[in-house]
């Protein structure tokens, strides 16, 4: 099988709270999102074999936890999340999904097989249109968006919902129906992620984060919702210091640091320099 790869970030500890996960791009989107942070992953070709991505999560496999489908939107390949997802969780390993909501029966595929511990969920506007439509570039999402975070709460799977927040989209008004419509659902947690320009997109203001917390306080004080905040998403293109990380993750696997003796074998060890490093661990300097 053929997987219309985006990329992966072999080890990334800012996905997932928790956790250590590699996260998988996939090309695809049915959204067309005025701001879209992976618009590069909406189209496009890059297939690679499925038998290979496995191999690049066995080989990130000791330094992660998690491994999250992201993209694009992963259900777009469906088979191929299955697929991806089925490998993690014989590795030990949890799988989230990052969706937009857009594939209520596919996020209840999966569901059903018991192969996600966590999905987050974008919901990007008050979920009617025309508001929806302009948040998404295409009309009747809402509807899906809805009956996505109905199926995820009946299964009982962790859930974050998450909003990112730009200038006038949404509004505050919106926000606080978005508020009032996860609490009728029994929601109780919520994250307002701070809108960044993508990489495509010319600079502007972002949405202040004292406005954040300001509709973070009414949310919980009108619906008793606990809203984070966060800066965000990250697009996969500003990841390379992930990459980075995971290198060095890999060299101290390939070049470990050399084992110190403990105490009592020090003490039998015939070395001169014995009592230097014995006054060295005396000052909390040494690493024995």
């Amino acid at each position: 099988m053929k997987v219309n790869l985006g990329g992966i970030v072999p080890l990334s500890t800012l996905d997932w709270t928790g956790a250590a996960a590699a996260v998988i791009f996939m090309r695809g989107c049915p959204l067309r999102c005025p701001h879209c942070h992976n618009a590069h992953l909406q189209t496009g070709e890059s297939f690679e074999e499925l038998a290979d991505i496995k191999s690049r999560i066995d080989e990130a496999g000791p330094f992660i936890s998690a491994v999250i489908l992201s993209g694009g939107e992963p259900l777009v390949q469906l088979k191929a999340s299955r697929e991806i997802a089925i490998h993690s969780k014989n590795m030990g390993l949890k799988v989230g999904v990052e969706t937009s909501g857009r594939f209520p029966d596919r996020i209840a595929s999966l569901l059903g097989e018991g192969l996600v511990d966590m999905v987050f969920l974008d919901v990007k506007e008050a979920l009617r249109d025309p508001e929806y439509a302009r948040a998404t570039g295409r009309w009747d999402v809402a509807p899906r968006v809805a009956e996505s975070l109905r199926l995820c709460l009946e299964a009982e799977v962790p859930l974050e919902v998450r909003t990112t927040v730009f200038p006038k989209m949404p509004s505050l008004d919106r926000l606080l129906e978005i508020g009032g419509f996860l609490s009728d659902l029994g929601i109780r947690s919520y994250t307002l992620q701070q809108g960044l320009p993508s990489d495509c997109e010319k600079p502007f203001d972002l949405v202040p984060i004292k406005l954040l917390i300001y509709i973070s306080t009414a949310m919980k004080e009108r619906y008793g919702i606990d809203a984070t905040i966060k800066k965000g998403p990250l697009s996969y293109r500003s990841r390379p210091y992930q990459t980075e990380l995971f290198q060095i993750c890999q060299l101290r696997k390939l070049h470990p640091r050399p084992a110190f003796p403990s105490g009592s074998e020090r003490l039998k060890s015939s070395d001169p320099l014995r009592k230097d490093r014995d006054d060295e661990d005396r000052d909390g300097d040494g690493r024995g």
